[in-house]
């Protein structure tokens, strides 16, 4: 199980998760379901509660705007 910094890290170097989270982010927007499959196909461990978070985060890091 990968955390969320480790997913963050490969996120630099790694074009084919880069090219999928540029898809996700493609209307600007994070939907529940998109949060939801996208952590379960790279088996990290996150709560809906955790989403705000980890939005902000996304944000500080230059995915979302």
């Amino acid at each position: 199980m990968a955390t969320v910094e480790e997913l963050v890290q490969q996120y630099q170097t790694d074009k084919a998760l880069q090219d999928e989270v540029a898809a996700i982010l493609a209307d600007g927007k994070v939907s529940i379901q998109e949060f939801l499959t996208f952590a379960k196909k790279h088996d990290v461990q996150v709560s809906l509660t955790d989403m705000p978070k980890y939005i902000e985060q996304a944000k500080q890091l230059g995915f979302i705007k």
